[in-house]
């Protein structure tokens, strides 16, 4: 009877240890996150109209993109003034006429609404792009980029185009993919043990673009401080969630880059 009752008491401990340690959590979050103002602006040496997109935040997670309308929007290198007009088809996205920005210049950009947001940014050269390095999949004819991540700081884009390949179209469920790698000088465990990522396979006769853009230590400690929040979370190493950094003033988020390109252009056989 001693041993029954011991049973049922040591049960009941394991129970209540096991349903203590669960919690009902509610994400709450704080209502002036939501309508700040968003800036995506990458000013490159390539000659062509720049652009500046601007949205607004929300304070519920995964709802629609919100384009904001109707700002004025300025870049100035102490000598021209370049002014950005908003796209009729494509609301929120700001370009210029064509022009090229260049190393030993700083750019402010002013951006007024409501209130006046201002950044500043200057161009860091950038290293040539690596070789293509790729492997083939074991289980079709099908190869994948392989990025080494090497030399200085930089963002590399990556844009496939099989549109000559229709029965990959069809597999695929889409022509065209793309996807971004980092190098960034640092060492974070989240990095290291992010959570993998899809893997972009593509057959022969894929066109392939690549675009390397160097970064700035603002622009890097940008990416560092999205990446944490985006594709490095999710890992073991996970760390408690804060706001991304933004060189942006008066709140707004976002940030406001200069980069150097280089890129190339291949048809993979």
């Amino acid at each position: 009877m001693k041993e029954v009752v011991l049973k049922y008491c040591l049960l009941i401990i394991f129970l209540g240890l096991v349903t203590g340690c669960e919690h009902k959590y509610t994400w709450e979050f704080q209502s002036e996150d939501s309508n700040r103002l968003i800036v995506d602006g990458i000013l490159t040496n390539e000659l062509k109209p720049q652009c500046v997109r601007l949205s607004l935040s929300d304070s519920f997670m995964n709802m629609a993109y919100r384009p904001f309308s109707g700002a004025e929007i300025t870049v100035a290198d102490g000598t021209n003034l370049f002014e950005f007009k908003e796209s009729a088809v494509e609301p929120g996205s700001y370009y210029s006429t064509p022009f090229q920005a260049v190393a030993n210049k700083t750019y402010k950009i002013t951006i007024v609404t409501d209130s006046i947001y201002e950044a500043t940014a200057g161009m860091v050269p950038v290293t040539p792009l690596e070789l293509f390095n790729y492997t083939k999949s074991d289980k079709n004819d099908l190869y994948r980029f392989v990025y080494n991540g090497q030399g200085d700081p930089s963002m590399v884009e990556v844009y496939y185009d099989w549109s000559a390949i229709p029965s990959y179209c069809q597999e695929y469920g889409n022509c065209m993919a793309m996807e971004t790698f980092y190098t960034l000088n640092n060492f974070d465990e989240n990095k290291a043990f992010a959570p993998n990522k899809e893997i972009i396979w593509f057959p022969k006769g894929t066109i392939i673009i690549r675009k390397k853009y160097s970064l700035s230590k603002e622009h890097q400690d940008f990416l560092r401080s999205l990446l944490m929040e985006t594709q490095w979370s999710g890992g073991i190493f996970d760390v408690q969630h804060g706001n991304v950094i933004t060189n942006l003033s008066n709140g707004a988020l976002g940030f406001f880059g200069v980069c150097m390109v280089v890129s190339d252009t291949i048809t993979f056989k």
